[in-house]
């Protein structure tokens, strides 16, 4: 008997040589599903040249055929419509469909070369399929490719028909050690490769995954670690027309003739049109206040204002509006609809922002409906809540949002935890940023400079020192608040006024009290920060802290800063010691085995 390999070759041939014998299709599949990565591998590519001339020869049923058969002759159309002829294309049709399903299992293989070849192969079938059936792209096999990249399955390598398995569906015994990770999560090469080689590459090929996504989110029927892995690399994308050049089914790639016609059309009609225009024109006063957000995903396709949504496939792929809008759909559902974890939750937070950030290619119009999402970050706190408010931030610095709470939650946030987080060096930096502007209420900057200079009293070095500079800053940018350090205690006959219980920060009192915590820092046992906390006592011409000096001490560097630290005046010591002379003094770490009456504390630290 021939080994696997030769066989391979020899069903190969034979489904060349005699196109219209399907039957060795079977035996190939089988083969397709060998132990032998060779054989599989092999057998793979066979199957991807066989399927790719029945393919262009319209033997697949269901999906090549119905387009060709309007162009036959009669007596042709008469023949191939026959139900022989109909029952051996479904059946063509069938065998394809175990193929591409074989290949979307292949990306969960544990053989590094099947994985990157059954995708290849996958995404190759796509432009012969779309041709064929004379569609700008073959959507029910792009859902195909996208259900095996958002719900991966196990590999079908060595696999064997399960007990119980029918003819109509087919259940597979997989083998465990063909399996590549965990189940169900897309190995992250293959994730890296395709959005590496497709979905960055191609623009037309990206439009599709964003759209088809959009469903799949709305139907829930999407893995949440293998839909962000796909979406979250995706920010280098165009942003004007010119950028759209790369294309991975070729007769895409042209724009629509519909699109030239109405260029034309446009050209001819402007100079009637002129008069009206300028008849309609806007004062330049009011011009002023018109906005076009609201028709942002709106084109102009013949003449008139068009939907992005009611585009044509084609036309769409040539819309920059388009693949805008199509990624904002993307990430509207996925934030709303697809439970994120803390870590995912904050590499979105972080890739916001910025020129490539996720925001800079949505829709602007839609840009506040972040709002929300962020909001209920906020509410759960810890370092993530932090950076959702960056996010509010921007939208209501940048996009008009209105967010009344936003200072009543940032002062909500200055908890006992936020000087010992080891996120506390970020934290501070957007701190800075929200508290710098000079509009804000003397009581507001007063409510968080006293929160601040309370949470010191217990915080570490590293945090203490922190806060010391930072204060100093606010005071310079708030003269108002000046008052809080030239109150007396004496002045404050019922005691401090300040409420630490009160959410509100404009009703906590603060501006009527002063801040003793400061002068009692001056009094702390590390001398680094006593002599920085003496700046409160000395008048304030210095010019702001550069936090940054500030913000990446740690007991590292405080310990090194006290080491390398010169000692102008020797400590005193209670008894003055001759080196190499006899003492009377027990040792403070007396050897094992050793007593001292004088000293019980030494006793303990006996060993």
């Amino acid at each position: 008997m021939p080994s696997p390999l030769v066989q391979v070759q020899q069903l190969e041939k034979a489904l060349t040589d005699k196109p219209a014998d399907p039957n060795p299709l079977v035996p190939l599949l089988t083969l397709a599903r060998h132990s032998s990565p060779e054989v599989v591998h092999k057998a793979t590519w066979a199957l991807y040249r066989v399927f790719g001339a029945l393919i262009a020869a319209g033997r697949v049923g269901g999906i090549t055929g119905d387009a060709r058969a309007s162009a036959q002759t009669p007596d042709s159309s008469s023949a191939s419509s026959s139900a022989g002829a109909r029952e051996v294309k479904g059946w063509v049709r069938d065998r394809f469909l175990e193929y591409a399903d074989l290949l979307g299992s292949l990306l969960h293989d544990s053989e590094s070369s099947l994985r990157s070849s059954g995708l290849k192969l996958m995404f190759a079938l796509l432009p012969p399929l779309s041709a064929a059936s004379g569609v700008p792209y073959h959507s029910a096999y792009f859902r195909l490719i996208l259900r095996h990249l958002l719900s991966p399955t196990k590999s079908l390598r060595g696999a064997r028909p399960a007990a119980g398995s029918s003819a109509s569906g087919t259940r597979w015994a997989t083998v465990a050690a063909n399996q590549e990770g965990e189940a169900g999560v897309l190995p992250a090469d293959v994730a890296a490769e395709v959005v590496e080689e497709y979905w960055a590459k191609y623009d037309d090929l990206r439009l599709f995954f964003f759209r088809e996504t959009a469903a799949a989110i709305a139907a829930q029927d999407v893995h949440p670690t293998n839909l962000l892995i796909m979406v979250a690399p995706l920010t280098n994308l165009p942003k004007v027309a010119d950028d759209l050049n790369a294309f991975f089914i070729p007769h895409i790639a042209e724009p629509p003739a519909s699109g030239k016609s109405a260029n034309k059309k446009a050209k001819t009609s402007r100079s009637s049109k002129k008069a009206k225009r300028e008849a309609e024109e806007l004062p330049e006063w009011m011009a002023t206040y018109e906005s076009d957000e609201e028709d942002e995903d709106d084109v102009i396709v013949g003449g008139k204002r068009t939907r992005t949504t009611a585009l044509g496939t084609h036309a769409a792929v040539h819309s920059i509006k388009a693949h805008i809008d199509a990624y904002t759909a993307v990430w509207e559902g996925l934030l709303s609809r697809v439970p994120l974890d803390v870590a995912w939750t904050r590499r979105i937070l972080a890739s916001l922002h910025g020129e490539r950030g996720i925001l800079a290619h949505w829709a602007a119009a839609r840009r506040v409906r972040l709002a929300d999402w962020l909001g209920n970050t906020v509410d759960g706190g810890g370092a993530n809540a932090m950076l959702a408010m960056n996010g509010l931030f921007v939208l209501m610095t940048q996009y008009n949002l209105d967010y009344p709470n936003f200072y009543e939650r940032l002062y909500a946030l200055l908890d006992a935890n936020v000087l010992h987080a080891r996120y506390r060096a970020r934290f501070f930096r957007l701190l800075d940023t929200f508290l710098r502007s000079p509009l804000l209420s003397a009581a507001l900057v007063a409510s968080f400079i006293k929160r601040l200079a309370r949470l010191s009293l217990g915080a570490p070095p590293a945090g203490a020192i922190l806060v010391i500079p930072f204060v100093y800053n606010l005071f310079k940018r708030h003269p108002g608040t000046m008052v809080m350090l030239q109150r007396l205690p004496d002045e404050m006959e019922e005691g401090d006024p300040y409420d630490n219980t009160e959410p509100k920060p404009m009703a906590t009192h603060a501006i009527d009290s002063s801040v003793w915590e400061l002068a009692a820092l001056q009094n702390h046992y590390l001398a680094s920060i006593q002599t920085l906390a003496k700046v409160f006592t000395e008048q304030f011409t210095k010019p702001e802290f550069n936090l940054e000096d500030f913000l990446d001490h740690g007991y590292g560097t405080l310990f090194e800063t006290e080491a390398a630290r010169k000692i102008k005046n020797a400590p005193s010591l209670a008894v003055a010691l001759e080196l190499g002379q006899a003492s009377d003094i027990p040792p403070l770490f007396p050897a094992r085995g050793a007593t001292s009456e004088r000293d019980a504390v030494s006793q303990l630290w006996a060993f």
